[in-house]
């Protein structure tokens, strides 16, 4: 049988329950709840209706049901250890257009039926199997009860670590491909306490980011998940509240970056918030962070610009080959990878070199330019003896230049790796000293050399996120909205959804 929920408005409505046992008590509870007038029927009745009767609360009459006790009443429950009994009081209602519950086998020939239900000051949830599946239904009831516990207690969470915390060799080992990412975070979805959660994997930070109810027994748990158990405790952090929103804002902003004031980060910090969005990991009460975040970064982005001397990678990679590479002109380049760095990269070249090979793995770009040439990744080997340039840009969890293609290299070849992790095997650079290796955390070294006051931006940057507190105050009343009352309550509901 199918039921329709409502909510009905009881208060000051005239209810009545017939019986005073275990089952009559439990009914008493939530028709005061719901602010009800209530006149309770029973030969017999429990200390705790009693107790009420002597506050004042109910109105007892310690007899048996007659039928005029149903004159006025809104509601009625039958609630009574005597089946025939609470047949005869559901039928009478039933004729007097009574909404009637019967607690016994009686229901069906009823109007209503009562779900197990949750109630706290601003939320009340309701669930019903249309009387087939009761104990299944408090089932549900108990552990929707436990989250909307957690949800009251529940604080922004970040989790992670970066190239300021452990060194690159280090950090390789944690950074997730694909497959462990979905893993850790099909993991991290099935916990208790977290209300939503994006997952941030980029070339030099590994982060968890949620709305939590933070116990130590769930930050345990994240760190085995994120591998983070095997570190120390000062080469990752754990932030919470307003000080994880400052932390957001400012790695949104480029500050925790290797290269200050970048701008890829801004892209993959809205790449992991869409895949969270996908994977139905971080929902409304993430994107609603996002934006805030977003918004707060962009005006630390604009105040702190001319602090910076900001180069992108890209950049900084193409200054670096400028500087061992004067005859650009001349040489034939090998771009491995068709990401945002890869095809930056071949822009960057593409009026200069003399010929660039450009590898894709997956999605095979349109090359516009005349001296761009497009290959499969697969054929790399092929390419590097004619290369004096390679270029790796790939997502990629192990190096796609491996040891056994060292002797492939022209001597006095030029590599640059920016992948992360690292795309050419580490052992590549002592197997030919002959040959230049640059990796990111080389060039962002070089980049960190140029002498800008990063004390001055983060006191900028600092004031910056103090002035957009509200931001912040606003996500957690995105979760924890008490102070709307009714008219919320009427107003969403009186529209339907």
């Amino acid at each position: 049988m199918n039921t329709f929920p409502v909510n009905l408005l009881l208060k000051k409505r005239k209810c009545l329950l017939v019986g005073g046992g275990k089952v009559a008590s439990r009914k008493l509870l939530k028709l005061l709840d719901a602010g009800a007038e209530i006149t309770v029927i029973a030969p017999e009745c429990s200390g705790q209706i009693s107790a009420l009767a002597a506050e004042g609360r109910i109105a007892l009459h310690p007899r048996s049901f007659q039928d005029s006790d149903l004159d006025g009443a809104f509601l009625v429950y039958a609630a009574t250890d005597d089946h025939a009994l609470n047949l005869r009081i559901t039928g009478l209602a039933e004729q007097r257009n009574i909404l009637v519950c019967s607690v016994d086998q009686n229901w069906i020939g009823g109007s209503f039926i009562t779900p197990a239900t949750i109630r706290n000051d601003e939320i009340t949830v309701a669930v019903s199997s249309s009387g087939i599946a009761c104990r299944k239904a408090r089932l549900i009831k108990d552990n929707l009860s436990r989250h909307i516990a957690s949800l009251e207690n529940t604080e922004l969470l970040v989790i992670g670590t970066d190239h300021n915390y452990i060194a690159q060799q280090q950090r390789e080992p944690l950074h997730l491909g694909r497959t462990a990412f979905d893993r850790a975070g099909g993991m991290i979805a099935n916990l208790w306490g977290i209300q939503g959660f994006v997952l941030l994997n980029t070339c030099n930070r590994i982060e968890l980011i949620a709305a939590a109810h933070i116990s130590p027994p769930l930050l345990d748990t994240l760190k085995l998940i994120l591998n983070f158990s095997q570190l120390e405790n000062e080469h990752y952090y754990v932030k919470t509240g307003f000080e994880a929103f400052a932390h957001l804002c400012l790695a949104a902003g480029g500050l925790f970056s290797q290269t200050p004031g970048e701008n890829h980060i801004t892209a993959q910090m809205k790449d992991a918030w869409q895949y969270a969005e996908e994977k139905n990991w971080g929902g409304s009460l993430m994107n609603t962070l996002r934006d805030h975040v977003l918004h707060a970064s962009k005006h630390i982005r604009n105040e702190t610009a001319a602090l910076l001397k900001t180069q992108e990678i890209e950049e900084l990679a193409y200054s670096y080959i400028e500087s061992i590479m004067p005859q650009l002109s001349g040489c034939n380049a090998v771009i491995a990878g068709t990401g945002s760095i890869g095809s930056g990269m071949k822009n960057l070249l593409a009026g200069k070199a003399g010929r660039i090979d450009w590898l894709y793995h997956s999605r095979r770009p349109e090359a516009v330019e005349s001296n761009v040439f497009v290959y499969e990744l697969s054929g790399i080997k092929e390419k590097l003896p004619e290369a004096d340039l390679l270029i790796t840009a790939l997502a990629a969890e192990q190096p796609e230049i491996t040891a056994e293609m060292a002797w492939l290299f022209k001597a006095g070849a030029v590599v640059i790796d920016l992948g992360v992790p690292r795309n050419v095997a580490e052992t590549l650079s002592a197997m030919r000293p002959d040959i230049t290796i640059a990796d990111m955390e080389k060039l962002k070294k070089q980049q960190r050399q140029n002498g800008f006051n990063m004390e001055k931006v983060f006191a900028a940057a600092s004031q910056i996120i103090g002035e957009h507190r509200e931001l912040y105050e606003k996500f957690v009343q995105s979760y924890t909205d008490g102070n709307q009352g009714q008219q919320a309550f009427a107003g969403a509901d009186a529209a339907g959804d």
